[in-house]
């Protein structure tokens, strides 16, 4: 344990590598590590530590103001600047326990339901009979595979007014093989 130890402060603090280090073992054929020299003891070549230079990061220009804020402001409807599905990730397995699917929906500006608006799912190219009016959205019945979901966010006359990015999943599902 003593090694490990030993080791990792070797490796992590640059402060030690700059210095004279020595390996010994000892009566049980532990080695042991020190910057003063003892009887039997030799000296490790440890090379320094690379380093990185940072720059500096540029300045941004000032933010302007939300859109959503100014349209709500003026009592029209927001317009989003991004719709993002943040649950299930892009490209990961969803493993169903028999219950519904989650899918998480963010949006900038949030999300308000005063608008009128609904948040709704594409799943597969084909637009659900599931609205939410919160971030939140459960799908039941999935079938098992890969499965590619698309958030949008209708109108209160049900067009489409922004929708994300399309989202690839492949959900599955544990299967018991009867015996015969």
């Amino acid at each position: 344990m003593r090694f490990i130890f030993l080791t990792a402060l070797l490796i992590v603090s640059p402060w030690v590598a700059a210095q004279e280090v020595y390996r010994s073992v000892d009566s049980a054929g532990v080695p042991l590590f020190s910057d003063r020299k003892q009887a039997g003891a030799e000296k490790l070549d440890i090379e320094p530590l690379p380093t990185v230079k940072l720059r500096a990061p540029e300045s941004r220009p000032e933010a302007g103001p939300d859109p959503g804020a100014l349209a709500r402001q003026r009592g029209g409807t927001p317009s989003y600047s991004k719709v993002i599905i943040e649950k299930p990730l892009n490209d990961s397995v969803v493993w169903a326990t028999g219950g519904p699917l989650a899918v998480l929906v963010s949006t900038e500006p949030p999300f308000s339901n005063s608008s009128g608006h609904a948040i709704g799912l594409r799943l597969d190219g084909e637009l659900t009979d599931v609205r939410s009016q919160l971030g939140n959205i459960t799908l039941n019945d999935v079938d098992r595979g890969t499965h590619t979901l698309q958030a949008v966010i209708l109108d209160a006359s049900g067009q489409v007014i922004a929708q994300s990015e399309p989202v690839t999943f492949h959900l599955k599902r544990h299967f018991i093989q009867r015996k015969r």
